[in-house]
């Protein structure tokens, strides 16, 4: 290849793209809580909502089967993509260094965007920062080196977690307040919070601003960095070994589901359970989140095997095509779902914001999904990507792609590829 080109639709590999769609579609049962609510209804079940009954069962539901497992194996993917991009080669026969920096930068771009003007709860901007820190430079690193370095990564990040958790009371009076504004927040915080969502969009922005901006720095430092990276780190581990693309036997995704999904789900029913008897207070709430924060990865690698094993097996095939196509536009359904929901919720569309508890969340997230599973096939039978895929291929490769499938030429935005 004398030029780096984004992927063909013929060279996409099937499983990647069905794991892809499924994990963008699950992320979506954890994101809806801080968007159709604020964000401190994410972490706290009784900040806006009555905790019972049937929103009980769905926030503790939802907590067990998605809660860091869908991040977890959305993350393991995006892990891939390096290796993905790596494996092509520049007029000089090196890997493209500059254009995925490029792209990463451009990701950046998209996910500051996205987390000041439309969501808070932005991944892109840690996915970036990881993209560029870590991933580019431990590519070459064998698949065993790769797991050596998940589970540092992610040892790192359980060990801060103890830290705060235990040195909760050394910390400052101030910096208490601070976190349990969004962790637990008083009625009086969360109704605040609500009234945020419902005011002009200029307030809104501002409002959630600092927040965003915590989230981007020492909720980085301390947690997405090790979290994402340690899942990313696995996710080239697992594919090095031919695991994620499906060239594994049969057998070995059977063996793998029927061990990781147990053990995983266990670990983190009884860490929501004992979460549940706490009452999700700080700070017992930091120490039995690990429960879940270890269950979780063994639950991302059991879906992963799941799924891989339905695709090797040829089940749910008109779901498959729609799971693959959703998957191959993650970055536009991703965006999509802050949109819409900025549409719904927020004061400057229908302001719904504070109106459906969790169990009536999860109703308008099926929804979304059909219409996702929908449309994603129409849509690529007529175009080569997604929109924002389209515009961050451009903007990485400084070259309008053809975005019509019967396309053949791109015209120039000035510049040659590096």
């Amino acid at each position: 290849m004398s030029h780096p080109t984004p992927v063909s639709r013929q060279n996409r590999i099937e499983t990647l793209d069905v794991l892809r769609g499924f994990a963008l579609l699950g992320i979506l049962t954890m994101n809806i809580r801080g968007m159709a609510a604020p964000l401190s209804a994410y972490m706290y079940p009784a900040a806006v909502f009555e905790y019972s009954g049937a929103s009980r069962l769905a926030y503790l539901f939802t907590n067990v089967v998605s809660d860091l497992k869908m991040m977890g194996l959305f993350s393991m993917l995006f892990g891939v993509s390096v290796l993905l991009y790596s494996a092509k080669l520049t007029a000089s026969g090196q890997p493209p260094r500059g254009l995925w920096f490029r792209r990463m930068g451009w990701l950046l771009v998209i996910g500051l965007v996205h987390a000041y003007f439309i969501w808070g709860g932005d991944i892109l901007v840690p996915y970036a920062l990881c993209g560029m820190l870590i991933l580019w430079w431990a590519r070459r690193l064998p698949a065993g080196a790769l797991l050596a370095a998940s589970i540092a990564a992610l040892a790192i990040g359980a060990a801060l977690t103890v830290a705060h958790g235990l040195g909760w009371e050394e910390i400052s009076e101030a910096e208490r307040a601070q976190e349990a504004a969004i962790m637990m927040p008083t009625p009086e915080q969360a109704r605040e919070h609500v009234e945020w969502m419902l005011g002009p969009y200029t307030e809104t922005v501002a409002n959630h601003a600092p927040t965003v901006f915590l989230f981007e720095t020492v909720i980085f430092l301390t947690f997405f960095l090790w979290r994402c990276s340690g899942m990313m780190l696995l996710g080239m581990a697992l594919y090095k070994w031919g695991f994620l693309d499906g060239s594994r036997a049969t057998r070995t995704y059977a063996l793998t589901a029927s061990l990781s999904l147990p053990i995983g789900l266990a670990l983190c029913t009884y860490g929501t359970l004992q979460l549940d008897r706490a009452g999700f207070a700080l700070p017992e709430r930091i120490i039995l989140d690990l429960w879940n924060y270890t269950g979780a990865i063994f639950v991302s690698i059991g879906y992963a095997a799941l799924l891989i094993l339905a695709v090797k097996l040829g089940a749910l095939s008109g779901l498959r095509r729609a799971l693959a196509a959703v998957g191959q536009m993650a970055l536009t359904n991703y965006l999509l779902h802050s949109i819409v929901a900025s549409v719904l919720f927020l004061g400057w569309g229908f302001g719904l914001a504070g109106q459906f508890d969790y169990a009536e969340q999860l109703a308008i997230v099926v929804a979304i999904w059909a219409v996702q599973l929908a449309l994603s096939p129409v849509w690529l039978a007529h175009y080569r990507f997604g929109p924002a895929e389209w515009l961050w291929r451009s903007l990485t490769y400084w070259q309008r792609q053809p975005l019509r499938r019967e396309a053949q030429h791109s015209s120039s935005f000035g510049g040659a590829v590096a």
